[in-house]
């Protein structure tokens, strides 16, 4: 089984282009810096539009124990340049079942 899966450079980097671009969907930098992590997997993605223009909006997991989860969102081309990595099926479950945060109006 396959996910797209961040690294804690690349969750930064994104995290804040997308905050720099006034996107409505990001996190404060602080929520994953205080206890970083080696990988963030993605467990829902969605395409919509910002400004007129395709985006995605992904939904990141901080953390599996907790439930930890966050909308971000990134362009097409930044979606595409996210890893596919295989992982266990527990794994992929594990990752499926921490669920969504409720979607911004």
């Amino acid at each position: 089984m396959k996910l797209k899966v961040l690294d804690h450079d690349m969750l930064v980097a994104l995290n804040e282009r997308s905050r720099d671009a006034g996107r409505r969907e990001n996190i404060r930098p602080e929520r994953f810096d205080v206890h970083p992590r080696p990988h963030y997997p993605i467990n829902a993605e969605l395409e919509h539009e910002w400004n007129g223009v395709p985006d995605m909006r992904v939904c990141v997991v901080l953390n599996i124990r907790a439930g930890q989860t966050f909308w971000l969102d990134v362009t097409p081309a930044e979606f595409a340049a996210i890893p596919e990595v295989d992982v266990s099926e527990l794994e992929w479950e594990a990752v499926m079942c921490t669920g969504n945060p409720p979607r911004g109006p």
